[in-house]
C-alpha cells in the first residue's frame, strides 16, 4: 500500500510540474519581440479627428510596455478651441500566441502585430481575439513609431 501512494504522489507531482508555465526563459526570437517591444522606449502616434457634430481635434497618443507585463497608455487631445484633455490608463498585457504576434490588454483590446522592429509597431486593433474572432466589425489599423525613454 505504501508503493502504491508513493507511486500516486510521484504521477501527481509529475503532472503538475510539466504543467508549470516557463518562468523568465524565451526561445531567442521570442526575446528578440520583447525587447523590440519593451526596451526603454515608448510608442507614440499623432492623429487628426472630427466628430460627427463637426468638432475638430488632435490626439498624440503613447503607449508603454513593460518587460513585467504592465504598461501605461496616455492620450493628449487637443481641441480647436485650445483646450487640452489629458488622459492616462494602465494595464496588465500578455501574449496571446507562441509566436508572439497577438498582444491582449486586460481592458479589452488586442493588436495582432503586423511590423515590429526596434523603430516600428504597426499592429491591427480588436475588441476580440482576432486569431479565434476572425472578421470583426472593429479592426483598425495603427502604426506607431519610438521614442527612446530613460533608463530607471
Amino acid at each position: 500500500m505504501r508503493i502504491l501512494k508513493t507511486i500516486i504522489h510521484t504521477l501527481i507531482f509529475t503532472i503538475f510540474t510539466s504543467c508549470v508555465e516557463r518562468n523568465g526563459y524565451y526561445e531567442p526570437g521570442q526575446k528578440a519581440i520583447i525587447e523590440n517591444l519593451t526596451f526603454n522606449k515608448r510608442w507614440e502616434r499623432s492623429y487628426h479627428a472630427k466628430l460627427d457634430n463637426g468638432k475638430e481635434f488632435d490626439v498624440h497618443e503613447f503607449w508603454i510596455f513593460n518587460d513585467n507585463a504592465s504598461g501605461s497608455y496616455k492620450t493628449i487631445t487637443t481641441y480647436d478651441n485650445g483646450e487640452k484633455e489629458e488622459i492616462v490608463t494602465y494595464f496588465r498585457w500578455t501574449f496571446t500566441t507562441p509566436n508572439f504576434n497577438v498582444i491582449y490588454m486586460d481592458y479589452g483590446l488586442y493588436w495582432e502585430i503586423k511590423k515590429l522592429t526596434k523603430e516600428d509597431l504597426f499592429v491591427y486593433e480588436t475588441h476580440r481575439d482576432p486569431i479565434t474572432v476572425p472578421g470583426q466589425q472593429y479592426r483598425d489599423y495603427r502604426e506607431y513609431h519610438s521614442v527612446q525613454i530613460a533608463s530607471p
